[in-house]
């Protein structure tokens, strides 16, 4: 096994590399991809990040939301986690025989994991089964990959903080939902476990063929890869249709969005007519800043579209686009 090593702390590079290293294969071994990320949200291909994170609290403290390729649920980055990624051709790649590395890697540590049915990884703690890892996975017709976040140190408050575990039930998308699990950090089994100590127990499994990732690659692929990822087009546009519905002033509402861009406004009032049109005209982004933009623009709305416009402004996300 091939074993690559990210030095950067960038969550946007490192899934770069990540998707370039899976793309190009450079070898017919499998690889073994370990890297780190500083503070962020990382979702799955198909989720919604409105119903997925608190944006709000994200962009109070300038954490950046990172849409990856593969599906699967929400995490949490930060150096407290180690993450892995383990890929191959198709004849070689093993769903089970991977986590069973990880598990056995753990195992090498001191640390009594085991695997679950749904390919999350757990320990037993005071009689409790706690996951310390979930898996997402990445399939093409000629070769594959899994990976996952080992808890070790992380901030589980931040966790808590920036990932939504009271569902809003205005939302309605057909993405993939997080479903919520009780997590312990390693460390709080045994304090002396580090993300260096696991990394190191990987490293003493596979201590030959090891590349260590530069910070910066002059690789255009990876940089462009990295640009893309970037994007609010692919962070936010790349959302699966929602709608959200709601009642104001004893009125339903329901607002269609696609692309991250209000397509549709549907009531059962008349009161509203001359908002929808001007809301439809323009298709504007699902955030925060439009409904004050609009707001800014719209000196001849009614009280009663003004009051809807304020209600919007106060209850959603700002995520305007670049």
């Amino acid at each position: 096994m091939n074993v690559y090593i990210a030095t950067s702390h960038d969550p946007f590079y490192n899934l770069a590399v990540e998707n370039w290293l899976f793309r190009e294969m450079l070898t017919d071994e499998p690889i073994l991809y370990l890297w780190q990320n500083a503070p962020s949200v990382i979702i799955g291909r198909a989720q919604n990040p409105w119903r997925e994170c608190n944006i709000d609290a994200l962009n109070n403290d300038n954490i950046p939301i990172v849409r990856r390729q593969s599906g699967g649920g929400t995490v949490y980055h930060d150096l407290g986690n180690l993450n892995y990624t383990i890929m191959a051709k198709s004849q070689d790649y093993d769903k089970k025989a991977n986590l069973a590395l990880i598990v056995n890697t753990l195992k090498s540590c001191g640390i009594n994991a085991h695997a679950s049915e749904r390919n999350d990884i757990l320990v037993t703690h005071e009689h409790i089964d706690y996951k310390i890892s979930g898996s997402a996975f990445r399939e093409t017709k000629d070769k594959s990959f899994h990976h996952g976040t080992l808890l070790i140190n992380a901030d589980t408050s931040k966790l808590y903080h920036y990932l939504h575990h009271n569902i809003d039930e205005s939302l309605t998308t057909k993405g993939v939902h997080s479903k919520r699990s009780s997590v312990i950090n390693l460390a709080a089994i045994n304090p002396k476990i580090s993300a260096q100590t696991i990394r190191d127990c990987f490293l003493n499994q596979f201590n030959h063929n090891i590349t260590y990732i530069p910070e910066h690659m002059e690789n255009k692929q990876v940089t462009d890869e990295e640009n893309t990822l970037r994007t609010w087009q692919w962070r936010f546009g790349k959302t699966l249709p929602f709608s959200r519905s709601f009642v104001f002033e004893d009125n339903d509402i329901t607002l269609e969005i696609k692309n991250g861009q209000i397509v549709a406004f549907a009531t059962d009032s008349d009161k509203y007519n001359h908002f929808k049109t001007y809301l439809q005209s323009r298709n504007p982004i699902y955030s925060k800043q439009s409904f004050d933009l609009l707001d800014k623009e719209s000196l001849d709305f009614t009280a009663q579209e003004q009051a809807l416009l304020t209600h919007l402004y106060q209850n959603t996300a700002d995520v305007m686009g670049e």
